[in-house]
C-alpha cells in the first residue's frame, strides 16, 4: 500500500500495484517490480541452495551461537548470527544439486581460549559423557573456564546444549539426551567460555554418532 503524503496530489511512499515509491538522495522516485523471465544459471541455483542450507542450520543453532560468537560480534559491531555465517563460509560440500553439510567444519564458537586437550566422548543410555585432560596445577583463571556442550540431530532438527557447564579443572561433564533421540544420528561439539564471559575457545566437532556404520567412542587421544 502506498501513502499519498500531503493529500492526493502529494508524493507517494510505498507500493501501489507493481510500482514502489520511495525517497532516494532526497528525491521522490519510483520503480516497477518486474518478473524474472531469464532462467537462473547452475551457479546461481547452487549459491541459492548453499545459502538456504547454511541459514537453516544456523537458525536451528542460533541460541548457542549467540553466546559462541558474542565476543566476535561485539568486536565487529554485529550480531552473533551474522558472525556465525561469516565464519562458516565453507560449511557446505558436494556437487550441485547434491549438497550436504560438512558437520566436522561447523564452527559454533570462536575465541583465543585453549580448546579441550585429549578429549573423549562416549554415548550412553542417558546421553553424552565428555572427558578432557586436566592438571592439578592448572593456573587461574584457566581452571575456571566453563565447558559448552551441544548435540545436534539433523534429521529431526533438534538441538540440546549447555552453555555454562562444569569447569575446565573438573575434566568431565555430561549432556543429557531424551531417550527418544539416543539412537538417532547426531553431531556433537564442545568449547569453553571464561567465567567472566569475556573470552571463548573455538568449538571442536567431537564426533558423529548413530550413523549407518557402528560408531566407537569419539576421541582425539
Amino acid at each position: 500500500m502506498a501513502i499519498a503524503e500531503n493529500g492526493p496530489g502529494g508524493h507517494h511512499r510505498g507500493r501501489l500495484g507493481n510500482i514502489v515509491y520511495y525517497v532516494l538522495n532526497g528525491k521522490n522516485v519510483s520503480r516497477t517490480i518486474g518478473v524474472r523471465t531469464k532462467p537462473f544459471t547452475d551457479a546461481q541455483l547452487k549459491n541459492q541452495l548453499l545459502i538456504k542450507i547454511r541459514s537453516e542450520l544456523l537458525r536451528d543453532l542460533q541460541d548457542f551461537i549467540k553466546t559462541g560468537f558474542s565476543i566476535e560480534a561485539i568486536l565487529a559491531s554485529d550480531n552473533g548470527f551474522n558472525m556465525a555465517v561469516k565464519n562458516n563460509s565453507d560449511l557446505v560440500k558436494g556437487t550441485f544439486p547434491e549438497l550436504e553439510i560438512a558437520f566436522d567444519q561447523l564452527l559454533l564458537s570462536k575465541g583465543p581460549l585453549k580448546p579441550a586437550q585429549n578429549w573423549s566422548v562416549t554415548l550412553t543410555s542417558a546421553g553424552l559423557d565428555y572427558k578432557w585432560d586436566t592438571d592439578p596445577q592448572m593456573a587461574w583463571p584457566d581452571s575456571t573456564d566453563q565447558v559448552m556442550l551441544l548435540a545436534y540431530f539433523p534429521v529431526q532438527r533438534k538441538v540440546f546444549y549447555t552453555l555454562f557447564g562444569n569447569t575446565r579443572f573438573s575434566g568431565a561433564d555430561s549432556l543429557e539426551i531424551p531417550p527418544s533421540l539416543i539412537g538417532k544420528p547426531m553431531e556433537t561439539y564442545m568449547s569453553f567460555i571464561s567465567a567472566d564471559r569475556k573470552q571463548l575457545s573455538n568449538s571442536i566437532h567431537t564426533g558423529s554418532f548413530n550413523s549407518a556404520v557402528p560408531e566407537l567412542p569419539q576421541s582425539n587421544i
